[in-house]
């Protein structure tokens, strides 16, 4: 747009605010490398009569499938970081679209 040219105040503004947005998209992203990949999945089987509950990691490597079996005292920190790791994927995918619109603002 050539209204952001035109006025230095708003072409600065403007250009803070991309190289703001970077550094939180950047931030975000070191965030979810941290964060465990995957989705808790339940397995139940029964047993002579008896209901056994199994928790597993799903994630894939490369091509494959992994399981990873959960413990059961680490299943709700599990669930709290996939959970974690969703909300920051969704604010990735926000600061995405907003750099792509500063962008295009600025050319």
């Amino acid at each position: 747009m050539k209204v952001a040219k035109a006025d230095p105040i708003i072409h600065g503004l403007l250009v803070e605010e991309q190289r703001r947005s970077r550094e939180i998209l950047q931030t975000l992203q070191v965030k979810v490398d941290k964060l465990p990949k995957g989705a808790l999945n339940v397995r139940r089987k029964q047993i002579h009569g008896k209901e056994y509950r199994y928790h597993y990691l799903v994630k894939r490597e490369g091509q494959r499938v992994v399981n990873q079996h959960v413990a059961e005292r680490d299943v709700t920190a599990l669930q709290e970081q996939i959970a974690e790791r969703e909300k920051c994927r969704a604010e990735i995918r926000i600061y995405k679209q907003r750099l792509a619109y500063l962008e295009r603002l600025l050319r």
